[in-house]
């Protein structure tokens, strides 16, 4: 990059020199030439004040290479990049550059020892380039809980659109559009940061659901704590945490081939159901049914073709349900069916509308429609029952008494 040279003037020369901080000026040439260099400059560098040094003899070969590849960098004006590097007995020394786009043909460095202590505005564009890097949402207020800062994270969460948010108050209408919601949430931030004043010495946390500047709903944790007379919030988005989180609960808990409810979900499904129905003194029922000559079709079909057939029962088993009912795989080709609130008539009822609604109609698949068969038996919930497994057991026998009976049919105990 071509550059025009020129000398500084006597007022400039007056102006360098006066100033306490170290300063080189170098033409913005592919080679930098050095221009200046004031008496603050030298004595970092460690150089006499009697003649003007070549940039090279100023700050060592490496140092002036790192400088022309930086310069080489810049823009036309404004602040360029930094570079620390080596400089002989001087030590490690960081180069701050900037252009006049007025003259760019002249580039001001500012020289700082590497270990130097920062000045106040250093340490507090620092502070600031680290808060707008971190991943998470950073806001500082005032007692009063004017914004006074918030980063791009927090930005990118709730910079809505058209709405400037100037106090953590104008916040909540944008972020719980629904009002009930809204004072819920409100109540509990005035819990957290009564809390928060009467404990900071440490962050207090929320987790909300809320809209943000997309539009969407995320689920975001709120860490709220003062510092001295201001108030400092970090949002934490967890949306795809407690997406993963749902997701793991439930393939914990569901059948991977059906889709519905599997072994364990029914085993806690039943425990519970069975001690609200002692609790409320209701009737409770449970079914259990079996694929008939499942094993047949494995061997006649293939274990595909069984897959299938699994899930074209276990999806008319859901469809035949009632509302709070519940459908589970149990077994290989066994399913268990739950009824809280049921009574003996009620139970009847929907085990025969779960034999009809698997076996009134073959099951097509690709190239194959079969006709499939299911026994079911019953059992009501006694007041002796001890455990789960005893209304379980009973529900077993039942089946096996339709089984022995011929299959293809509903056996309640007792029938």
């Amino acid at each position: 990059m071509a550059a025009t040279r020129r000398a500084l003037s006597i007022r400039e020369r007056r102006l360098l020199d006066a100033l306490a901080s170290p300063v080189l000026v170098v033409t913005g040439d592919d080679v930098p030439v050095l221009i200046a260099m004031n008496p603050a400059a030298r004595r970092l560098l460690g150089r006499s004040s009697a003649g003007r040094p070549t940039l090279e003899r100023a700050i060592g070969a490496e140092a002036a290479a790192a400088l022309a590849k930086a310069i080489a960098s810049m823009a036309q004006g404004g602040p360029g990049p930094s570079v620390t590097v080596a400089c002989g007995a001087a030590g490690m020394i960081r180069f701050d550059l900037g252009r006049d786009p007025r003259d760019p043909g002249l580039v001001m460095i500012a020289l700082r020892g590497a270990t130097d202590a920062l000045s106040a505005i250093d340490e507090l564009a620092q502070m600031r380039s680290v808060l707008e890097s971190l991943p998470v949402g950073v806001e500082i207020y005032d007692r009063d809980f004017n914004a006074l800062f918030y980063n791009g994270a927090s930005d990118a969460l709730f910079d809505y659109e058209g709405a400037a948010v100037l106090s953590h108050g104008a916040w909540w209408r944008h972020a719980f559009p629904d009002p009930a919601l809204r004072r819920a949430a409100r109540e509990d931030w005035r819990r957290t940061i009564a809390a928060a004043k009467a404990d900071p010495s440490r962050a207090h946390m929320r987790e909300w659901t809320v809209r943000a500047r997309d539009g969407d709903t995320r689920t975001v944790q709120f860490y709220y704590r003062f510092l001295g007379d201001r108030f400092t919030l970090v949002l934490w988005d967890v949306t795809e945490q407690r997406r993963m989180e749902s997701e793991l609960r439930a393939a914990a808990r569901t059948d991977a081939l059906t889709g519905v409810a599997n072994r364990r979900r029914f085993a806690e499904r039943l425990a519970h159901d069975i001690a609200t129905a002692r609790s409320r003194g209701e009737p409770l029922a449970l079914i259990a049914l079996d694929i008939d000559h499942f094993k047949a079709i494995n061997d006649r079909f293939g274990h595909a073709v069984g897959d299938e057939v699994l899930k074209a029962v276990a999806k008319r088993a859901a469809g035949a349900l009632r509302h709070d009912d519940m459908i589970a795989r149990v077994g290989g080709e066994e399913f268990a069916a739950l009824l809280p609130r049921a009574t003996g008539d009620e139970a009847k009822l929907v085990a025969d509308r779960l034999h009809r609604a698997i076996v009134s109609l073959p099951i097509a698949l690709e190239g194959l429609t079969l006709g499939v068969t299911i026994s079911l038996g019953g059992a009501l919930l006694r007041a002796e029952d001890a455990a789960p497994e005893t209304l379980t057991a009973r529900a077993d026998a039942a089946l096996y008494a339709a089984k022995a009976r011929g299959r293809n049919r509903v056996a309640f105990e007792g029938d």
